[in-house]
């Protein structure tokens, strides 16, 4: 499609009243991107939603590492991590800076907001820095990331017609490829064994965020009981009609609904625990470079950012 046709497609769009997309767009935080992305983890804030992109690179940057099949694929998807570990400090940054979705107190006598008025002005010949208002344009660039990240993912597993699939983690969808893909089942197999760390790493954000009314809210948070049982052996839980649900599946179903309207975030620890995945799935598809240009995983220059915006004061917990 050509810049004009797009274009054209957009003004068509602003016209027509039924063009979601474009409505999305315009009208929603994130543009197009969050009504699929509310459906997978509910977010509220700048905070929760830039750590919700932390998440979604846990998935993605690691499968496009391990699927790499030969030393250009490993390059690219290296490239592309050292790219979305830039965009996500920068916009980590940003809302260190300020935030525009609440106050966020960090300490008892102050808070991250920026309708808080600037102590002095910048020099003239001072570069600003971003902050809370200029969330969208950078999360923009997270999303572009993600999305190269997640098309070098499906290039090297060949699973190009398989995108809606993946995109979604069907997992009926997945399990049809093990059979499908024989030869990529460890690969694949890897991908599901990351997502679930990613289900308990989000779960337990959120139970922190609920637990104090597990003992003072009627009624209590979804995520009371099933929290503690998410390990047990299949059977265990029960949904609502009394069928049998896998301890997972239960607890992350639970955390998306008790997380609406909740300030769950994602603590120093759990950061760097995404961070510790993508570090090895990155060190194994380094293994295949046999030009490494002098540097490795944990020097890319976007992960050095990344780490010195987790240790930014107002994300810390």
């Amino acid at each position: 499609m050509t810049l004009m046709r797009f274009a054209s497609v957009l003004g068509l769009c602003g016209i027509l009243s039924g063009c979601e997309t474009f409505g999305d767009e315009v009208g929603v935080s994130e543009g197009l991107v969050s009504r699929h992305a509310n459906k997978v983890i509910v977010a509220t804030s700048q905070r929760q939603r830039a750590d919700r992109y932390l998440l979604a690179g846990l998935l993605l940057a690691p499968l496009a590492l391990d699927a790499a099949q030969d030393e250009t694929d490993a390059d690219t998807a290296i490239t592309r991590l050292n790219a979305h570990y830039q965009t996500m400090a920068e916009l980590y940054e940003a809302i260190a800076e300020c935030s525009t979705t609440e106050i966020e107190t960090i300490e008892a006598d102050e808070n991250n907001s920026c309708r808080v008025q600037l102590e002095s002005h910048p020099a003239q010949n001072e570069a600003l820095d971003k902050d809370g208002y200029s969330f969208e344009v950078l999360a923009y660039e997270v999303q572009s990331d993600l999305y190269f990240l997640g098309k070098s993912a499906l290039i090297n597993l060949d699973l190009d017609d398989k995108v809606k699939d993946v995109i979604d983690l069907d997992p009926t969808a997945l399990v049809s490829l093990l059979r499908e893909l024989g030869e990529l089942a460890p690969t694949l197999r890897r991908g599901l064994a990351t997502y679930r760390d990613g289900i308990v790493i989000y779960t337990d954000a959120v139970y922190e965020s609920v637990e104090d009314g597990c003992d003072n809210e009627k009624p209590k948070p979804k995520l009371c009981s099933s929290f503690k049982k998410r390990y047990s052996r299949i059977g265990a839980l029960t949904d609502e009609e009394g069928n049998p649900v896998r301890g997972l599946s239960k607890v992350l179903a639970d955390a998306r609904q008790d997380a609406s309207g909740k300030q769950w975030q994602l603590s120093k620890r759990q950061r760097y625990a995404i961070l510790s995945h993508m570090d090895t799935a990155c060190a194994r598809a380094y293994r295949m470079l046999s030009d490494p240009k002098g540097t490795d995983c944990l020097n890319l220059e976007g992960r050095k950012k990344l780490v010195t915006a987790f240790q930014n004061k107002p994300i810390d917990s």
